[in-house]
């Protein structure tokens, strides 16, 4: 009997711990904006940050491009050390660039600590700062931050009341009054601002002033005007953005168009009225506006505009208009002008029909191109009896 052989010792495996696994990047997810952003698109990811307060700190301070600036201000935003005193000396800067970038940390950071420094840096307009001071602010979204804005709006200063007026649209009701207050007593720049900002807060509370500042005379404060009523989406604004489709400025004209688009159904009477005015001009822009605002009741106008209208140009606009449309009754109006007298207007009705692309346009387009079209000629023989030449003539 062989003796039992000594059992070695097992010796526990020691793991590998010379590999580490990084973070992961998603655990590292920070809001993209203070609240303001979709549910969906609420996070941003960045890289976990390095070297504590000072290193973040000093990042901060030698941003100079927008990428860099982001990166940093993540980073500040995640920091767990209280950066806010050092922020709030560097807003005190006198280096415009690092107190701009100091007011929008700490905008971002939404902390009432903040509010007392930043009102002073928003009266200042001499500082450079008070567009940012003034977003900050509004970032911070309190009622002493809002209460602190509406108050800006009454400043000596044009620019502080700019900034403080563009600063409100990220407020609610409260802006709205102050804003209307604005918009019909201030200097044009800060009329622009208002008007946007109320077109941002979408109160029907501003409609009645917004129309009034459709008539102003800067070209700017009627497109935001018309902006902003496109916005609201109110009816009562119709007529009103209707006269705007003959304004001397294109811009105008066009956020004008982009307002009833937005109107939808209630601005179809007015538009559809300019339809029989004198001027050919009111006419055609009429037909483009009707055909942009797309609504299937304003194909028969539109129809006896591309059958009747005595201007060749007019008609081309009625055809794009059904054309953009494209419902079949569409299709069947454009069809039935396909031999207008004028060949500009039967390329339109061809150019239209492409656009819509539907079966029943298809094969219009194909019988087109597959007809020959015959001319009428009659043929001559002038020869004489005695003349032994072979001329003949064919006239059209």
């Amino acid at each position: 009997m062989n003796p039992q052989e000594p059992q070695l010792p097992v010796i526990p495996r020691i793991p590998n711990v010379s590999k580490i696994t990084p973070p992961k990047l998603e655990d590292y997810r920070i809001p993209v904006s203070p609240g303001y952003a979709l549910s969906q698109d609420r996070y941003a990811m960045s890289a976990p940050e390095l070297g504590g307060e000072s290193a973040i700190l000093a990042e901060f301070d030698a941003a100079a491009r927008s990428d860099q600036f982001s990166l940093a201000l993540q980073k500040i935003i995640r920091c767990r050390d209280n950066v806010l005193p050092a922020l709030l000396e560097r807003l005190e800067s006198d280096e415009v660039a690092t107190s701009k970038k100091a007011a929008i940390a700490l905008g971002y950071l939404r902390s009432p600590v903040a509010i007392s420094a930043l009102i002073a840096a928003a009266k200042n307009p001499y500082r450079q700062i008070h567009w940012q001071a003034a977003a900050a602010l509004s970032w911070i979204g309190s009622a002493e931050a809002i209460r602190s804005l509406v108050q800006l709006l009454r400043h000596p200063s044009i620019q502080v009341q700019a900034a403080s007026a563009k600063a409100l649209g990220r407020a609610s009701l409260p802006a709205v009054s102050p804003l209307v207050e604005a918009l019909k007593h201030s200097d044009d720049m800060v009329k622009v601002h208002a008007a946007h900002s109320l077109g941002q807060i979408s109160s029907p509370l501003a409609v009645t002033t917004l129309i009034n500042a459709l008539e102003h005379g800067s070209k700017s404060v009627r497109f935001e005007a018309a902006w902003a009523l496109g916005q609201i989406k109110s009816p009562l604004s119709a007529n009103s953005l209707a006269r705007l489709l003959t304004d001397n400025d294109i811009s105008v004209q066009s956020q004008a168009i982009q307002a009833l688009k937005n109107i939808g159904v209630p601005a179809i009477t007015p538009v559809a009225k300019m339809l029989t005015n004198p001027s050919s001009h009111t006419r055609s822009v009429a037909a483009r506006t009707l055909g942009q605002i797309g609504m299937e009741e304003v194909v028969p106008m539109l129809a006896q505009v591309l059958r009747d209208d005595e201007y060749a140009y007019v008609r081309c606009d009625a055809a794009i208009a059904l054309g953009e449309i494209g419902t079949y009754d569409a299709v069947f109006y454009l069809s039935q002008s396909l031999k207008d007298r004028d060949r500009s207007v039967r390329s339109a009705i061809l150019r239209a029909l492409a656009q819509v692309n539907s079966p029943e346009a298809q094969e219009i387009l194909l019988n087109v191109k597959n007809t020959v079209v015959i001319p009428s000629y009659s043929v001559s023989n002038f020869k004489d009896f005695d003349d032994e030449s072979d001329f003949t003539m064919i006239q059209d």
